[in-house]
């Protein structure tokens, strides 16, 4: 009996590092999922951009502040999807990094 007692709190004693490392394995695997998500973002910006670049249609004898004003409210529209996806991956990576915390 001894000897069962004594083997049960050795692998109890032997688990709880593992279970101290959980946290940081957790942490890191969300890090790792945000560096992913911040990846393809900055690929949807690129496509975005070259699809925009390649559609770019400067119509001649166009008034070229209009021309002006239409690009810089596309350019507005990028930099909005842009913040807006930086934002879907912090808030993902903040649900991910909450869910690692132990319940008390």
């Amino acid at each position: 009996m001894p000897r069962v007692l004594i083997l049960l709190l050795l692998s109890l004693v032997s688990a709880l590092p593992a279970l101290a490392d959980e946290g940081g394995l957790c942490t890191s695997v969300c890090a790792a999922e945000r560096s992913q998500c911040q990846k393809d973002a900055r690929s949807i910006d690129r496509f975005e951009r070259d699809t925009w670049v390649s559609r770019q249609d400067v119509r001649a004898g166009s008034d070229a502040s209009a021309e002006m004003e239409r690009l810089e409210a596309r350019r507005a529209e990028a930099d909005k999807r842009r913040f807006e996806r930086d934002a879907d991956c912090e808030a993902a990576y903040g649900r991910c990094t909450a869910d690692c915390q132990p319940l008390r």
